[in-house]
């Protein structure tokens, strides 16, 4: 925006902070000797006993007019005020008991560059920043405890105080050089610097930092500046004064601070509370002082980022795709949709306890939000009124009843509005439900959903501290609004209670189909990020995981969802952003084909800048942004064989969560488990595959391991990444052309691509698939390899069970799959599970399939140990183990996971032993298993047998632990039964 002179028109008492005229005398100068004058400036007005020694001369007491010199001292008495105007338009009111010296000032008034810089050794001041600090590194003040660096800005400079305190009460930005090495930055009005015993820290200005320095540098009774007739306002209205102020008049605004969202007090959860808008208006005495700024410096608005739904939404890949309620979908700021900054004004709160509120218009509808201070959520019901005011009632676990309002004084009600608002240092979201019909219970239209946030972008050139250890940050990932609102239930009181769940990532359509008692249940990792480095979030490695399987059999639904990734910081070194792709999958009923996930997930860039908000990056929103370079790309559910009622638009989705810190839950790495290692083991699923489905008509077939080299997995804990990769096979023959399917999960062969993967802990771990396409392919069963498209992501999935404690039951006795069962809890091995959408290159043309070939596994399994090498196994004695089976059931066409107890015993000396697993899915099935010759490990494989026409085969190896090298025992089966099949996982411990 152009800048124009105007002038800033400051709010001050009726007792003015220094009396002046109207207009400011500025001594003349000229280009020729703008840089070599020693005429700095000039006394603009003066209290008693304020006194002046230029350099070689006496002290003598200053009077208004006089002129300012270069190296000049400049004293104040007890009772002493005086304010310095400077050649650039800056200037000092230094307040009792105060020590000013300019070491140092060149201008030149056509280029506006130059340099000031001042000592201020003791007392109260304050500093208006004129042309030079505009430029960065400009303005310079050294006092005894550092330096501080002023751009663009108001300061208060209190060394008065116990501990010296630098306040920034307008503009861009104040830095402090501490002499013992403390560097920091303030760049939001409202903040200050104090320096104490232990280095400088940034805290909120306090009313009490405000009024010291106000009262110190404002003149007493009796007091004029200087001037011996001192201005009245009908002499300043009289002055001509609107004709030199750019003709604007005596503009009644103040130069406010930046305009906020958030204090730093908590809100109080208790009792609603009532609170009332009203416009501002008063009038106030002003002083005026010279500066040259923009209209954008003094405009009372905040900006905000605003999504909205639009009428329809098409991906940029597929037009013909179009979803015709978007809203519904979570699809928030693509295609028509608003995805844009909007400006809202600030406006007055009359009663209640908010701290301030701002207010704009959204594509018709007013949305009005309060700010609160401090950190938390509540949700808000509103009312909005013909003379422009707005009644709220708030509670923090539900939406309240629409408020009463009393038509004489706030006046007629225009509309109502439901919402919700998240708040934290230096960010504010909410989600904003207008239009809404209280009348015969509430009701609204989720398609006019309202999301906005502003933030002010976390500093990260002044971000943490090299001595600090490196921790585990947790942040607690928010309700999708559009599921907070849709599946909410509307109390009979009018109330309305919205649903809070912590599935993660999941498409609106498909959370309402496995329903309410389904997603309450869904249990979440929260956003874990590892520090790579204690001051800054740089290369800091995150997942964020949600995971559930509810009910047995025939009833069984399943949901797991998996973003992972790195932070990394943009071209300017200065913002942390995410980055990732949404992996995961579900299964809605037993008796449909899974979807297996793709899509971004990404932070938002806030308005003025930065993905992280808050001195500490508290806080973020992390979802589907599409306004980044791909455009409207949503998430994607892909299905092998879509439900019924599942349109091609419903697969199209996208959900917003709030990231806020928990810093009361953050972990020093150090004290983590996080053992270097590499395991081999086994993996198994089943197979839904396009062609088995519509070629050949097979349907689902299973797959597994047939030994413990085709799974290998790697743990880097300096690099806190894992990488490896499973091959399944199709070991019953089953599929036309497949013979194995190799899948590459995390950093890639070489140790690149780290970011594709979080090891937090030994038990805290997951990875999305590898960036290297051509490590993912399969094996025909003429042997020609076939590799996965390498413009396509393989969308791979890869997580621990003890990922999300108790999503399966392993450690409760709920209904889920292991909930009946005893699982192994041995720490020396790893099991788990894995998913993957695969698509193949075949230029060659080497499948028989006449179709595209498309791959899918949800939900398969896999588990591994250290393999002992069969040579260094007991040569005699025995050993039994128990643990559990777990796996992937097909029966008359409907697909779930099962799990069961499994028990084997070996005589070494025999080199045989027999195993059972029992209670799997109503089945028990038994093996006798002899050793087998591999090149690297041990196997100890049989035959599965059980009751009527059971078959199938069982594959184990024994795994060292800490008593030994044959303390586990893990491996893979399977078994069929006419309609029925199963295939899986076993793990054991030596008893």
């Amino acid at each position: 925006m152009q800048k124009t002179a105007r002038s800033i028109i400051l709010y001050v008492p009726l007792v003015t902070l220094l009396m002046t005229s109207a207009t400011v005398f500025v001594p003349p100068f000229d280009k020729a000797d703008a840089w070599a004058s020693t005429k700095v400036g000039a006394a603009a007005a003066v209290n008693t006993e304020a006194f002046g020694a230029p350099p070689g001369a006496v002290r003598k007491a200053k009077l208004i007019g006089d002129n300012i010199f270069y190296n000049e001292r400049i004293e104040t008495s007890g009772t002493g005020l005086v304010q310095i105007l400077l050649n650039d338009g800056s200037s000092f009111t230094v307040g009792p008991n105060s020590d000013l010296v300019i070491d140092e000032f060149v201008y030149d008034p056509d280029s506006g560059n130059g340099k000031l810089v001042a000592t201020f050794s003791k007392g109260v001041a304050r500093f208006v920043g004129g042309k030079l600090s505009k430029k960065k590194g400009g303005v310079s003040v050294k006092t005894p405890v550092g330096t501080i660096g002023i751009r663009g800005a108001i300061t208060n400079i209190n060394l008065a105080a116990p501990k010296p305190v630098f306040s920034l009460v307008f503009g861009d930005e104040l830095t402090f050089s501490g002499n013992d090495g403390t560097s920091k930055r303030v760049y939001q009005a409202g903040y200050s610097l104090e320096v104490g015993g232990g280095g400088a820290g940034v805290r909120r200005t306090t009313s009490s930092d405000l009024t010291t320095v106000q009262g110190a540098i404002s003149s007493r009774p009796g007091q004029t500046g200087g001037t011996s007739s001192p201005p009245t306002n009908q002499r300043v209205e009289g002055s001509g004064f609107a004709r030199v102020n750019s003709d604007l008049g005596q503009i009644m605004t103040a130069p406010p601070p930046k305009p906020q969202a958030v204090q730093s007090t908590s809100l109080i959860e208790t009792e609603d509370t009532l609170v009332q808008v009203q416009k501002v208006t008063e009038e106030q005495t002003v002083t005026v002082i010279e500066d040259e700024i923009g209209d954008d410096d003094v405009e009372p608005t905040v900006d905000v980022r605003i999504l909205t739904a639009g009428s329809t939404f098409a991906p940029v890949w597929d037009g013909n795709r179009v979803v015709t309620a978007p809203g519904a979908q979570g699809l928030l700021g693509g295609s028509t949709g608003l995805n844009t900054t909007v400006a809202f004004s600030f406006l007055d709160v009359t009663s209640g306890g908010a701290t301030g509120l701002v207010q704009a218009t959204i594509e018709g509808n007013k949305v009005a939000q309060f700010v609160f201070e401090g950190d938390g959520t509540y949700y808000y019901s509103q009312a909005y009124t013909d003379k422009g005011n707005v009644v709220q009632e708030g509670n923090a676990s539900k939406v309240p009843v629409v408020p009463s309002v009393d038509t004489a004084t706030d006046g007629n009600v225009t509309s109502y509005a439901w919402g919700a608002q998240q708040y934290n240092e230096d960010f504010v979201a909410f989600a904003h439900l207008p239009n809404i019909t209280p009348e015969g219970g509430p009701s609204f239209d989720i398609e006019d959903l309202i999301v906005g946030f502003y933030g002010i972008g976390t500093d990260f050139s002044n971000f943490g501290n090299a001595s600090d250890p490196t921790e585990v940050r947790r942040y607690t990932l928010s309700t999708d609004p559009t599921t907070m609102f849709r599946f909410g239930t509307e109390e009979s009181d009018g109330s309305f209670t919205p649903f809070t769940t912590q599935a993660l990532f999941l498409n609106p359509l498909v959370a309402q189909e496995l329903g309410t008692a389904f997603l309450s249940n869904v249990g979440s990792t929260d956003l874990l990020m590892i520090e790579n480095v204690p001051d800054t979030l740089d290369q800091a490695h995150f997942l964020a995981a949600s995971f559930y399987i509810d009910g047995t059999g025939s009833s069984q639904k399943s949901f797991i969802s998996l973003a992972v990734g790195d932070v990394y910081l943009d071209d300017s070194n200065q913002y942390g952003a995410m980055g990732t792709g949404r992996r995961g999958s579900h299964r809605m009923a037993a008796s449909q084909t899974a979807a297996l996930y793709g899509g971004g997930i990404d932070t938002f860039t806030g308005p003025t800048g930065g993905d992280f908000f808050g001195s500490n990056a508290q806080s973020f929103v992390f979802g589907a942004d599409f306004s980044g370079p791909e455009g409207d790309s949503p998430y994607g559910d892909s299905y092998i064989d879509r439900p019924s009622g599942v349109d091609r638009p419903d697969t199209l989705s996208g959900t917003l969560h709030v990231g806020s810190l928990d810093e009361s839950a953050s972990t020093t790495v150090s004290s983590l488990s996080r053992t270097d290692r590499t395991l081999t083991g086994y993996a198994a699923g089943v197979l839904e595959s396009t062609v088995n489905y519509y070629d050949y008509g097979v349907g689902p077939v299973g797959y597994s391991s047939t030994g413990p080299s085709d799974f290998s997995v790697t743990f880097d804990s300096s690099e806190h990444s894992l990488g490896g990769s499973l091959t399944v096979r199709d070991t019953n023959g089953l599929d036309a052309d497949v013979d194995s399917i190799t899948v590459r999960f995390g950093y890639d062969q070489d140790g690149s691509g780290t970011w594709r993967a979080a090891f937090i802990d030994d038990d805290t771990y997951a990875a999305r698939n590898s960036s290297d396409a051509s490590a993912t392919y399969l094996i025909t069963d003429d042997g020609e390899k076939v590799e996965h498209e390498a413009d396509n992501n393989p969308n791979t999935y890869f997580v621990s069970h003890t990922l999300v404690k108790s999503a399966d039951g392993t450690t409760s006795a709920d209904d889920a799959i292991l909930g009946g069962t005893t699982a192994c809890t041995c720490a020396f091995l790893e099991w788990g599970y894995w998913g993957t959408s695969l698509d193949y290159d075949d230029a060659d043309g080497d499948l028989t399939s006449p179709e595209q070939r498309r791959d899918q596994f949800h939900l398969g399994t896999w588990v591994a140990g250290d393999v002992t090498n069969s040579v260094d196994l007991p040569n005699s004695g025995s050993a039994s183990y128990a643990g559990h089976a777990v796996g992937n059931v097909v029966s008359n066409g409907v697909q779930y996971l099962a799990a069961g107890d499994f028990n084997m015993s070996v005589n070494f000396a025999d080199r045989a032993g027999t195993a059972t697993i029992s209670n799997f899915d109503g089945r028990t099935m038994s093996a006798i298993v002899n050793e087998q010759s591999i090149a690297n490990g041990n196997l100890f494989s049989g035959t599965l047998s059980g009751s009527g026409s059971l078959t199938g085969d069982l594959n184990t190896s024994f795994v060292g632990g800490p008593g030994g090298n044959h303390d586990g025992v893990i491996g893979n089966f399977n078994a069929s039964e006419g309609t029925w099949s199963a295939n899986g996982i076993v793990a054991g411990e030596k008893q």
